[in-house]
């Protein structure tokens, strides 16, 4: 049976964690109880195998790849508890999971056998400063009316169409959250939020970026790349590290990425489905 951690015992997974996860910005931040996640487990007192899912965004897998008893449950598991779950916290309608090695790459493809998958990577990047310096004086200038302003409580609550408070939700427990430990930065034409660039994801100085441009008449004309640019700016005087990932197939993040200076790292397998 898989079910539900409670969020004050989220720490019982941190001796799961191996192969680099114990620096895992993503794991880390919802351990920590700074983003919002939830955590499934097949044993919530001893847990051997757990599913962290990243509110939204996709799911991580830790412990125990060769857990019968936890994989056994895991086809009623996504059919029923994960797809209502996904649904109500967030409107999701997709199961998205990364895999880390071949052992739990197998694993889960054994898991979701039941369901028409796809797969893909998911690309993990580093950030370079030298080159993000060398790029910058090729960005577009913004265009008179618009202007890149840094993401603040007035931001966000004079934001007519609401856009921020909802991206924020799917990532932060509360807006208050986001701006004590979070970042973000937007370009506005008067009250109107066009693009915004922001923390996703946090572990002390290390940062997850999630970019986007808000109206389909607004893309491709450096909106997300001037919101980006100042994020970058500020991280860099603050002694932050952003990050950056993106999947394969999305290649327009990838090429917006290389636009911002950051280099490829690694990569890791997808497996994704409608429930």
């Amino acid at each position: 049976m898989i079910c539900k951690l409670d969020q004050s015992d989220y720490g019982k997974i941190k001796p799961l964690l191996q192969n680099g996860q114990q620096h895992d910005m993503t794991l880390n931040s919802i351990i920590n109880g700074t983003n919002r996640g939830i955590v499934y487990v097949d044993n919530p007192e001893h847990p051997r195998t757990a599913m962290i899912d990243v509110t939204g965004t996709i799911s991580m897998f830790v412990g125990d790849h060769a857990n019968e008893d936890f994989f056994r449950s895991f086809p009623d598991f996504v059919d029923n508890q994960l797809k209502a779950d996904t649904l109500e916290s967030c409107g999701g309608t997709y199961f998205l999971a990364v895999v880390r090695d071949e052992a739990w790459e197998q694993a889960v493809e054994r898991a979701v056998s039941h369901r028409n998958y796809e797969t893909d990577f998911e690309w993990y990047h580093t950030f370079k400063a030298d080159r993000f310096h060398a790029f910058k004086s090729g960005y577009k200038p913004l265009p008179a009316g618009y202007e890149v302003r840094r993401i603040d409580k007035a931001m966000i609550e004079n934001d007519p169409e609401e856009i921020l408070s909802e991206v924020l939700n799917e990532f932060w427990y509360s807006t208050d959250d986001f701006l004590e430990k979070g970042l973000g930065y937007g370009v506005v034409k008067g009250n109107s939020i066009i693009s915004a660039c922001l923390s996703c994801c946090v572990n002390d100085q290390d940062h997850e970026i999630s970019v986007e441009t808000y109206s389909d008449e607004e893309m491709n004309k450096g909106f997300a790349t001037s919101a980006s640019a100042a994020y970058l700016e500020h991280c860099l005087a603050n002694g932050l590290t952003p990050h950056w990932s993106a999947l394969e197939t999305n290649e327009e993040s990838l090429h917006l990425g290389a636009k911002l200076g950051f280099e490829f790292a690694y990569k890791c397998k997808t497996f994704e489905f409608e429930f």
